[in-house]
């Protein structure tokens, strides 16, 4: 793999996002980081920008306004393909995810096309507790049997897309903005016969700052996966 891309989507994430930088370029001070930035009111990506003084790998998209989770991977994955990138990682910049994880993620995509982190698999943990568990893991249980893919994580956005991903998902007329578009994304990757794994997790509490879910996010994840049910029975999916 020669040219990787990791991006993280942002907003209000000013407590974490010098160390979540720190981390991600200790680990290969030559990596590339895209941060894009949804105008967050703290003004994270101020200190994107003053980071950038430091750090010459890291981009700054800056977006007018709070324009949602799948809009902005989406923008990440046209940036990633106009720069001629070989793969795209996604990750939290909330450090929820471990940047240690990304040696591995790379590591085993010499073998597949896609990969995601997965707290639900051995060897894989989550920190979430009491309910917010409860409804991960009915969700994400719910998601296989519904798609049925063979996995066992749909929601977590620390997962890698090699260039055959990046073309299908820019090829593909994808309309999710909110957090189903995790869902949506490994959906269509799944169904165009590309070869998905994954890995296990350590997933974290974010490190600092309040999680930017909204509550309705559940009921419209839950639309959007009513609709790929309908997809999944109407489509075939291709062998490669």
């Amino acid at each position: 793999m020669k040219k990787i891309l990791v991006c993280s989507p942002t907003y209000n994430e000013s407590e974490n996002i010098k160390i979540f930088c720190k981390k991600i370029f200790n680990i290969n001070k030559n990596i590339n980081l895209l941060i894009i930035d949804d105008n967050s009111p703290d003004k994270t990506y101020e200190i994107v920008k003053n980071l950038k003084k430091k750090y010459k790998n890291l981009h700054l998209i800056k977006r007018k306004g709070k324009l949602g989770l799948g809009s902005a991977i989406r923008e990440g994955i046209t940036y990633a393909l106009k720069k001629k990138y070989d793969a795209l990682i996604t990750l939290d910049a909330d450090l929820s995810h471990d940047p240690k994880e990304i040696p591995n993620l790379i590591k085993n995509l010499k073998s597949n096309d896609f990969i995601i982190g997965s707290r639900y698999i051995n060897g894989g943990s989550s920190d979430y507790v009491g309910y917010r568990d409860l409804i991960s893991r009915l969700a994400n249980k719910l998601c296989r049997l519904m798609l049925n893919m063979p996995f066992s994580e749909f929601t977590t956005s620390l997962r890698i897309y090699n260039h055959k991903c990046l073309k299908i998902l820019n090829e593909t007329n994808l309309k999710s903005d909110g957090y189903s578009s995790q869902i949506e994304f490994f959906f269509y990757v799944y169904k165009a016969g590309l070869k998905c794994a994954e890995i296990p997790i350590d997933f974290k509490h974010r490190f600092m700052g309040d999680s930017k879910i909204p509550r309705l996010q559940a009921f419209y994840s839950f639309l959007k996966l009513v609709e790929l049910f309908i997809k999944n029975i109407i489509i075939p999916k291709k062998n490669l």
